[in-house]
C-alpha cells in the first residue's frame, strides 16, 4: 500500500479543480491510500471525489488518527502557513510542496513551476513581482503543471464534484415556482471582494440578461455567493424582466453546484462557479482581466472571453485605468459566446438527423 496525504484547503474553486490529482496518482499506485486534508468549509467537494481514500479537515483535533500515520509521501499545494506547518509535520518519505521551516515558508523544487509563480517565490528570485510575470508567460493549464510536477501521466482527468439527488430534486423544484424555462442561462459576474477586478460590472450584467432573454429567448439566473447578494438583486432589479430571476446566495456548496447543473449554459468570473460548471459538463463562458486564462481548461465545453487590454494578466488587486480590463469586454462579444454556447447545446439535444442515420 501506497500511503499519500493530499493537503488542498483553499481556495473552493482551486479545491475544486484539484480533484484532477486523484485520478492520476492512481494511476501510478495501484495500491493508493489517498488521504485527502482540506477545509471544513471544503470538504463536501472532495470527500466522494474518485481515488479519495479518505477526506478529513485540518481543524480536526490534535489526536485525529490521520496526524500520526506515516505517509509515503506528503503533497502540499498550499501556500498558508497552517497548512505549510501542517506538512512539515506529518510523518513521510517524500515531501513536495509548501513547507514550513523555522518561521519561514517555502516550497520543494519539484512543485517550482507551479509555486514560483505564487506568494511563496523568493525575494532573492525576484519575489511576487517576478512570479506574477511568469503567471502571465504562461501557457499551461493547472491540471498540466500540476500533472508534469507531480510525475502523473496525462490526459488530465475534467475535476469532479458530486450533486447528490436530493440538492438535484431541490434545484428543479425551485425552479418549476420561479417559472423558468430551459435555456437556461446562469450569470455569475461578481468575484467576491477579494478580486473586485474579475467581477464585470452591474449594468453590463443586466444589460446582457435582457439581451439574453430577448434576443436568445432563454431564461437568466444570476447567481453567486453570500458576499453578491445585494449585486445581484440590484442586477435583476436593472433587468427588470421575469425571465431574469437573481437566485438565493445561501446554498450550501453542493447546492449551488445543483443549481448551476439545471443550467443549459454558465456565463462567468474566474472563480469557483467555473471548475463547478467544469465538473458538471456545462457549457461554460469565462472572462478574463487581470487573471491568466491559460489556467483554465474548459474541456471543450466553452470559451473564453479575454479582456483586449495588454496589461491583462496583471494580478493586480487595484487599477487606475478608464476603462478598466473588465469594462472593456464588451456585452456584443459576451452574448455573442453565449449564443454560440446555446447552439452547441442544441445541437448535442437534437443528436443525428435523419440524414446521418
Amino acid at each position: 500500500m501506497t500511503r499519500i496525504a493530499l493537503i488542498k484547503v483553499g481556495a473552493l474553486g482551486d479545491v475544486v479543480r484539484t480533484t484532477v490529482a486523484p485520478p492520476g496518482l492512481q494511476q501510478v499506485y495501484n495500491d493508493l491510500e489517498l488521504i485527502w486534508i482540506t477545509g471544513r468549509d471544503a470538504l463536501p467537494l472532495v470527500q466522494y471525489a474518485p481515488a479519495v481514500s479518505s477526506a478529513v479537515t485540518i481543524e480536526d483535533s490534535a489526536d485525529s488518527y490521520w496526524r500520526s500515520l506515516q505517509y509515503d509521501w506528503v503533497i502540499c499545494l498550499d501556500d498558508d502557513e497552517p497548512s505549510c506547518a501542517l506538512a512539515s509535520k506529518l510523518r513521510t518519505l517524500r515531501l513536495s510542496g509548501g513547507y514550513k521551516i523555522g518561521n519561514e515558508l517555502a516550497y520543494t523544487s519539484d512543485l517550482e513551476l507551479w509555486f514560483g509563480m505564487g506568494l511563496l517565490r523568493s525575494q532573492k528570485l525576484g519575489g511576487l513581482a517576478r512570479a506574477n510575470e511568469l503567471k502571465r508567460a504562461n501557457r499551461r493549464t493547472h491540471g498540466e503543471i500540476l500533472y508534469k510536477c507531480l510525475g502523473l501521466p496525462l490526459p488530465v482527468p475534467r475535476p469532479y464534484v458530486n450533486v447528490s439527488s436530493e440538492a438535484r430534486q431541490k434545484a428543479a423544484n425551485w425552479l418549476i415556482e420561479k417559472h423558468l424555462d430551459h435555456p437556461l442561462v446562469a450569470l455569475n459576474t461578481g468575484a467576491g471582494s477579494r478580486w473586485r477586478y474579475k467581477s464585470w460590472s452591474e449594468s453590463q450584467t443586466a444589460e446582457l440578461a435582457r439581451a439574453i432573454s430577448e434576443q436568445l429567448t432563454a431564461s437568466v439566473l444570476i447567481v453567486g455567493g453570500s458576499a453578491e447578494a445585494a449585486r445581484n438583486r440590484r442586477i435583476e432589479a436593472l433587468a427588470s424582466l421575469p425571465a431574469v430571476v437573481a437566485a438565493s446566495t445561501n446554498l450550501d456548496l453542493i447546492g449551488f453546484g445543483a443549481l448551476l447543473e439545471q443550467c443549459d449554459v454558465v456565463v462567468s468570473s474566474d472563480s469557483l462557479a467555473v471548475h463547478l460548471s467544469n465538473a458538471l459538463r456545462k457549457q461554460t463562458i469565462v472572462f478574463f482581466g487581470p487573471t491568466s486564462a491559460a489556467e483554465i481548461d474548459l474541456y471543450d465545453f466553452g470559451e473564453k472571453i479575454v479582456t483586449p487590454l495588454e496589461c491583462r494578466g496583471c494580478y493586480l488587486k487595484d487599477c487606475e485605468l478608464h476603462p478598466h480590463c473588465m469594462d472593456s469586454i464588451t456585452v456584443t462579444r459576451m452574448l455573442q459566446a453565449t449564443a454560440r454556447a446555446l447552439s452547441r447545446v442544441s445541437a448535442v439535444t437534437a443528436g443525428p438527423t435523419a440524414d446521418g442515420l
